[in-house]
């Protein structure tokens, strides 16, 4: 079997992010792109490949060779060889949540934890982590503040501690690219005072009332009025989600090129992210889609 090297990439937004659904839904004209079968918001693998090699092509200093060794030749020249770099979608972990009761919470719930463990099994670095099982209606955190209920959106939860979950902190806390000039432990106290776990159906229903949506107009500019029909509403991903892609790499399929798929995902990542920075989705002109990129050593291995 062909070795592939792998590596987990963490992803957290800077602002937000639209990545285009394609298809109208109810009064939204541009939603985001979502797993058919969860709703969960998420970045298909076509889309985040895209951004990568945009980011190759236009943003670092990557050369031609290793950009056609990684993503496959030009369109012209498609058929000569396939790329041997492998980008899953980048799926949802933790989902930013407006809180009556404190500061805005980081949710996530029981189905997306453990697909995470699956997804870490699969690249070669399993973890025994204990993955809540929770009741309708009920949520845990590390830190409770004093409170047995909270709630996100209109929804009340009774709240509990959740013991026993450091592990889920480092993990998680790892995905989360580390700030400039802000403290690893002023990170991981933030974190441990907004990561709260919810049950499957209530964070399926956030994944859908949660999300901003936001009216777009375009203007005439001899008249400074909206131009007719100018009006469209558009879904995000808000600022602070927390998502990961996973990247694999077989061996070079370039003719005379012999690089193993270790050498070249440690050659693309160490070029792609040497500013660990990518921009996302669309409206990059307005400043959307930009996230942190972390590079946690936990998923690197063969199959």
């Amino acid at each position: 079997m062909t070795a592939i090297a792998h590596q987990i990439v963490g992803l957290t937004c800077e602002t937000p992010m639209h990545a285009g659904g394609g298809s109208k839904e109810e009064v939204i004209d541009l939603p985001i792109q979502k797993e058919a079968h969860s709703n969960w918001p998420c970045v298909y693998g076509s889309s985040m490949k895209g951004a990568l090699r945009a980011r190759a092509e236009t943003q670092v200093n990557m050369s031609t060779n290793l950009i056609t060794q990684a993503f496959g030749p030009d369109t012209l020249n498609a058929s000569e060889h396939a790329g041997a770099l492998l980008v899953s979608d980048a799926r949802l972990l933790l989902l930013p949540v407006r809180s009556l009761t404190s500061h805005f919470k980081l949710v996530t719930c029981p189905a997306l934890l453990t697909r995470l463990v699956g997804d870490l099994a699969r690249t070669g670095k399993p973890m025994h982590l204990d993955v809540p099982v929770l009741a309708d209606a009920i949520a845990i955190s590390l830190d409770c503040q004093g409170r047995s209920e909270i709630y996100l959106e209109e929804f009340r939860f009774a709240l509990s501690e959740w013991s026993q979950a450091d592990s889920w902190l480092e993990l998680i806390i790892s995905l989360i690219a580390p700030i400039p000039g802000i403290s690893r432990d002023k990170q991981k106290a933030e974190l441990r005072s907004q990561l709260v776990v919810i049950d499957n159906d209530s964070f399926r229903h956030l994944c859908q009332a949660a999300l901003p949506v936001l009216p777009h107009i375009a203007i005439n500019s001899e008249t400074k009025t909206v131009r007719n029909g100018a009006l469209w509403y558009e879904e995000s991903l808000p600022t602070e989600t927390l998502l990961y892609t996973v990247l694999g790499c077989q061996p070079s399929r370039k003719p005379n090129h012999t690089a193993s798929g270790a050498d070249l995902l440690c050659d693309v990542v160490a070029q792609l992210f040497s500013h660990p920075y990518i921009q996302i989705g669309g409206n990059e002109t307005t400043g959307m889609g930009w996230c942190r990129v972390a590079l946690p050593k936990l998923a690197q291995g063969d199959e």
